[in-house]
């Protein structure tokens, strides 16, 4: 297998096509300057193309199914079970990789040019109604924090499981 895509709804190439063909594009590739989505290919080139989904995200989950499946030698497809069947073994693998960045380059200069990539993405024009652009991890990172200062709100049920399900392992919940 290999995977070799644009991390976009499309090639910037389709809309300099369609722009050459005069024809619209679909409201699902790109974005005019102001945020909007467009069929007019010059506004989506000024504009931003949007990020995939598609067949380039069932293409990503092929390749992580067979990364951590398949290559682990767990269950893959449709054999995995899922995390809410609470009967037999979930059999799903999983895929962690681990970089030394300062194996690869200076450490402060990987750190000024992740600082450099945030800054830009920030920076993006941002499409109607939203506040601010986050980049991958940031909203999961800043709850972590948040929940770890505040702790964590269970619905009384979910409560009442974990603690019924401690004691048939022989675990003291403390609550």
């Amino acid at each position: 297998m290999m995977l070799d895509i644009a991390n976009t709804a499309v090639a910037r190439g389709k809309l300099y096509v369609a722009e050459k063909r005069c024809e619209p594009i679909p409201d699902t590739w790109a974005m005019d300057t102001d945020g909007h989505p467009t069929t007019d290919p010059r506004a989506g080139i000024a504009g931003t193309i949007l990020p995939m989904a598609g067949h380039k995200g069932y293409a990503i989950a092929a390749i992580i199914d067979m990364l951590s499946g398949v290559l682990s030698g767990s269950r893959f497809g449709a054999s995995i079970t899922g995390p809410y069947v609470s009967e037999g073994i979930s059999g799903a693998g999983h895929l962690a990789l681990v970089i030394d960045f300062a194996a690869c380059r200076p450490l402060e200069n990987f750190n000024a040019d992740m600082e450099a990539l945030i800054a830009e993405l920030r920076a993006t024009s941002k499409a109607p109604g939203t506040d601010q652009i986050h980049y991958p991890g940031e909203i999961e990172a800043e709850s972590d924090a948040r929940l770890r200062k505040a702790g964590i709100e269970l619905p009384e049920a979910t409560a009442q499981e974990l603690h019924d399900n401690a004691s048939k392992i022989g675990v003291v919940a403390p609550f």
